[in-house]
């Protein structure tokens, strides 16, 4: 009967779940690219409680990820990752739309429109252009009740 446990525990320990074995690092992209690759203002606190991090410990990981080119900061102070997991940095401003708004849902309303245009750091403007553009193309809609919807193949 004891042989048969040692074989079992080992395979439980052998199954531990992997974030466990997370870097703080790791741990940090991953909440950065769960809160749609930005921290800013309106949610550092949301992505520092989820980590168990100082602010000095989150500061010196995000300046390593900043020094290590995986990340940048704008002179407004948004942070945003540049990771595979995230908008790549050289996109266009239409393909960042589409990923941040993939992101947060796939629509855009009252609820989360300053959200999103902060973490693009688009103007008015530009954002207003581009939903247009994605509505001509078919790839985006607006509901009854003024709600931008992507229709892209990531929000079906």
């Amino acid at each position: 009967m004891r042989t048969k446990l040692i074989p079992l525990a080992f395979c439980v320990a052998c199954i531990a779940p992997p974030a466990l074995a997370e870097t703080a690092r790791e741990r940090t992209v991953a909440a950065i690219e769960a809160a749609g690759c930005v921290v800013d203002g309106s949610n550092v606190n949301d992505v520092l409680d989820g980590l168990g991090l100082s602010d000095a410990e989150f500061r010196v990981i995000g300046e390593g990820l900043v020094a290590d080119g995986l990340a940048d900061v704008s002179q407004m102070g948004v942070f945003r990752l540049t990771t595979p997991g995230c908008t790549i940095a050289g996109a266009t401003p239409t393909k960042r739309t589409v990923a941040t708004i993939e992101a947060a849902g796939c629509t855009v309303d009252r609820s989360n429109i300053n959200e999103i245009l902060d973490g693009l750091g688009l103007a008015d403007e530009e954002f207003r252009e581009i939903g247009e553009a994605l509505m001509a193309e078919g790839r985006a809609e607006l509901s009854d009740t003024g709600a931008f919807r992507l229709t892209t193949a990531g929000c079906r």
